[in-house]
């Protein structure tokens, strides 16, 4: 039986309802890439899938996970926009620069913060540079696209990232933005999701 309070999957199919074969999408915590495949299938040959990472080693995980299933993967460190051909394209930069690898609308975006599983727990996201990524994916979605963010704020440092997230969620105007909230009620301090879809402009 699935785990209802899995957060995760909720995000991946919140994502597939609006993404479409040809589609652009951003992954701001590639990690080893499971996000990132969710996005690259959903989008198929013909789309384009950016991923952001600041640990190589993750990003060699990805790569080699996503080239095993078909994928067209292009590992970029130029420190220049992601060219609009499709592919699945590995940066090795902050998630925070997304502004300055993709420029062109995007249908959806998703981002799993905290740290890596398996990975060192003190490398983590953090508030500043999670809340300039997240602004600049929202403002390259277009109308009807969704960012999905999933929050952690049980680790050291984590509620504060997820006080600032909070905060830049509930800022977006309505109508031009819908928010949802997707949390364990009896749980606290357990991961919870957040979706922005632009409804305008």
């Amino acid at each position: 039986m699935p785990n209802l309070t899995l957060v995760v999957p909720w995000s991946h199919a919140l994502l597939r309802e609006v993404l479409r074969p040809g589609d652009a999408a951003v992954d701001l915590t590639a990690g080893e890439g499971r996000d990132t495949q969710v996005l690259a299938d959903a989008v198929g040959p013909a789309g384009r899938v950016v991923a952001f990472d600041v640990q190589a080693a993750a990003l060699k995980q990805a790569a080699a996970a996503l080239r095993a299933t078909g994928c067209t993967v292009v590992d970029w460190m130029t420190g220049c926009e992601v060219p609009a051909t499709p592919g699945v394209y590995l940066v090795h930069a902050c998630h925070s620069t997304v502004a300055a690898f993709v420029t062109s609308p995007i249908r959806a975006a998703v981002a799993n913060l905290g740290y890596l599983p398996g990975g060192d727990s003190a490398l983590t996201t953090r508030p500043e540079t999670t809340c300039r990524s997240l602004q600049g994916t929202l403002d390259l979605l277009l109308a009807g696209g969704r960012l999905a963010v999933t929050v952690y704020p049980g680790h050291p440092g984590g509620d504060v990232e997820a006080a600032a997230v909070d905060r830049l969620f509930a800022a977006l105007p309505c109508p031009s933005w819908q928010v949802l909230r997707v949390s364990v009620a009896n749980a606290p301090g357990a991961p919870y999701l957040l979706v922005a879809e632009k409804r305008s402009g």
